[in-house]
């Protein structure tokens, strides 16, 4: 003859959790004395679920960017030199890129201010101005650049064109900005 305990529809709640019976949310086997479920975190003793976890968002890891300056022999023989001669000896720089405002030109003989993109060292070229153009960070960590009135122009890629004084223009890896009678500053990505 059966007897009760395998007649009943199921064993109380209780009885389940001291055998290490299921969970009532998910049905998965738990071990003796578990207070939640190892699996969808159910609480056994008022089965309920615990709220979701708040997702807060990654904070985006910062791109760097760097200037890689040299001399352009051909960009110096299409230009206006204006007299000036090509320097012998203008090894290649890295610049970093890093702040929201960088500016492109050469020490200010009146104040002394230097620029990050210092083009009068390690040979002065003159053509480059003071505050020459400037890179300006973008909301997605990029940059832009914008001429706001050099002497002699700025110039993207293979644009024989100066860039329009005043207007941003988007600077993408290996944009390479030309300034000046022979400066080259090629825009690298580094990183993520």
């Amino acid at each position: 003859m059966p007897t009760d305990e395998t007649t009943s529809a199921a064993p109380p709640e209780d009885a389940r959790r001291r055998r290490g019976g299921g969970c009532p949310n998910c049905g998965a086997r738990q071990a003796v004395g578990e207070r939640f479920c190892l699996r969808c975190r159910c609480e056994f003793a008022t089965g309920t679920m615990p709220a979701p976890p708040e997702l807060v968002p990654h904070p985006a890891a910062r791109v760097r960017w760097e200037a890689h300056i040299d001399a352009d022999r051909v960009y110096f023989e299409t230009g206006k030199s204006d007299g000036m001669r090509f320097p012998a000896a203008q090894p290649p720089r890295i610049v970093s890129i890093r702040g929201e405002r960088v500016v492109i030109g050469r020490r200010n003989r009146l104040d002394g201010r230097r620029p990050l993109i210092n083009l009068s060292v390690p040979v002065d070229d003159e053509g480059v101005s003071a505050e020459h153009a400037v890179l300006e960070r973008t909301a997605d960590g990029s940059y832009q650049l914008v001429d706001h009135g050099s002497r002699n122009g700025t110039r993207l890629n293979d644009r024989c064109v100066p860039l329009p004084k005043g207007r941003p223009v988007p600077v993408r890896d290996g944009d390479q900005i030309f300034v000046g009678a022979w400066s080259r500053i090629t825009i690298r990505r580094v990183g993520p």
